[in-house]
C-alpha cells in the first residue's frame, strides 16, 4: 500500500488500552484504503506495546515513537512528513470515528473541497451524550473562523501539504488547531462543513480542552475607583439585564449572518436549507452564561473588566477584538450604557485599540 487514499494521525501519550477503542473506530471504517500513523509521544506505559499488538494484526497500523514533547503539535507534524494518502484527517487519541466518517469526508473531498470538518457528537467517559453540533455552528466564513474556537482536530480533513505550506502545527498553550485553520484560512482557503455526526468526542474535564488557560483579554471598560469596579461588575452580572443582552446579541447576529451569507466565502453546511433566523433564535435561546470568563484585573494603578479569550496568540485576539465589537455593535453599545454609571471609561477596541499594559497578565 504505497499510496493510500486516506491518512489517519493519531498523537498519543500514554493512553494504553483506552487507545483500543479509538483504533478500532479507524479500522472499522468503510472505507479500507488508509494508513494509520499512531505517533507516540515518548509514552511510558504500555501504549506503545498496545499499538504494536494492533500493528501485528493490520499492516495499515504503524507506530512512530518520538521523544516526549508535552504537546500534539509535534506528533502531527511527525506524522505529516510520514503521510503518504492523497487526504489528511486527524483523529485524537481521546476520541472515536463512526464507522462511515472517512466515506463522507472522502465524498466531499470528491467535490472539489480542500478542507473539510464534520458535525460531532460528545459524549462523557460512560458514553453519554452531553452535545451535538447545530448547523449554525457549521456555517463558516473567515470572520467566524476568526470568532469561534472550529473545529477540533478530529472532525478534520485536509488535502495533503496544506499546513506545511503555513508553517504547520504550532507548539503553545492550547487552541493550536484554531491557531492552523485561521493561519489556513488566512491563505485564501475555504472550509467545507458537512452537518454529519460522524466524530465522537470525549467530553471530560481531565482533557486538554479543560486545562487551556484564557491568557488574552477582550477589555470592556477600565475604572480608577475598585469599589465601582466592583460595583460594575456585579451590575453587569445581575439577571435583570439578561434579556436585554441576550436580544441584543442575537440581534447583532442576525445581523451579521445576513451580511455573510451573500458573501462568496460564505458557506453553509453541505446540503442544508435551514433558516439562519431560526437557527440563531436556537444557538441563543439557551440558558449559557453570558460571562463565563469575566474578570476585574488591577492593571497600571487602574481596574479592567474584561472577558478572557481563548486564543492562542496574541495576535489573533487583536484580530478578534476588533470583529467582536464590529459585529456586536449593538451588544457592545448596552454594555457601554449598563456600566457608564458607574464610572466606566468604555475601550472602544474597533477605534483605538486598548494600552498594551492593560491586556498584559499580571506577573
Amino acid at each position: 500500500m504505497s499510496h493510500p487514499q486516506v491518512t489517519v494521525i493519531c498523537p498519543t501519550y500514554n493512553r494504553s488500552t483506552h487507545l483500543v477503542a479509538t483504533l478500532a473506530s479507524v479500522q472499522a471504517q468503510t472505507v479500507r484504503d488508509f494508513e494509520l500513523l499512531v505517533v507516540s509521544d515518548g509514552s511510558t506505559d504500555d501504549t506503545d506495546e498496545v499499538v504494536r499488538a494492533a500493528a501485528a494484526q493490520d499492516d495499515r497500523i504503524r507506530l512512530i515513537r518520538i521523544p516526549h514533547q508535552g504537546h500534539p503539535s509535534t506528533p502531527r507534524n511527525t506524522g505529516l512528513a510520514e503521510a503518504r494518502g492523497e487526504v489528511v484527517a486527524y483523529l485524537d487519541h481521546d476520541d472515536r470515528w463512526r464507522p462511515d466518517h472517512l466515506d463522507v469526508l472522502l465524498r466531499t473531498f470528491a467535490d472539489g473541497a480542500a478542507l473539510v470538518a464534520t458535525g460531532f457528537t460528545r459524549v462523557d467517559a460512560a458514553g453519554a451524550v452531553t452535545a451535538e453540533s447545530r448547523s449554525l455552528a457549521l456555517c463558516w466564513h473567515p470572520e467566524i473562523q476568526v470568532l469561534g474556537p472550529l473545529f477540533e482536530p478530529s472532525r478534520v480533513a485536509h488535502l495533503r501539504g496544506l499546513p506545511e505550506r503555513v508553517g504547520g502545527w504550532r507548539n503553545g498553550v492550547g487552541l493550536e488547531d484554531w491557531d492552523l485553520w485561521l493561519r489556513l484560512t488566512d491563505t485564501g482557503l475555504d472550509f467545507t462543513t458537512v452537518p454529519d455526526r460522524t466524530a465522537l468526542l470525549l467530553d471530560d474535564t481531565g482533557t486538554r480542552r479543560y486545562r487551556t488557560p484564557r491568557r488574552h483579554l477582550l477589555p470592556l471598560a477600565v475604572f480608577d475607583d475598585p469599589r465601582r469596579a466592583h460595583a460594575a461588575l456585579r451590575e453587569l452580572q445581575d439577571a435583570r439585564h439578561s434579556a436585554a443582552l441576550r436580544a441584543a446579541h442575537r440581534d447583532d447576529t442576525r445581523a451579521w449572518y445576513s451580511r455573510l451569507s451573500t458573501a462568496p466565502r460564505f458557506h453553509a453546511p453541505r446540503g442544508w436549507d435551514g433558516d439562519l433566523d431560526a437557527a440563531i433564535d436556537a444557538a441563543t435561546s439557551d440558558d449559557t452564561p453570558l460571562w463565563p470568563e469575566l474578570h476585574l484585573l488591577p492593571r497600571q494603578g487602574r481596574f479592567v473588566l474584561a472577558q478572557a479569550l481563548w486564543c492562542s496568540t496574541e495576535s489573533h485576539a487583536a484580530r478578534l477584538r476588533t470583529l467582536a465589537r464590529r459585529v456586536q455593535a449593538t451588544h457592545f453599545a448596552l454594555i457601554d450604557a449598563i456600566l457608564a454609571p458607574h464610572g466606566a471609561t468604555p475601550l472602544v477596541v474597533a477605534q483605538r485599540p486598548a494600552p498594551a499594559a492593560l491586556l498584559e497578565p499580571s506577573q
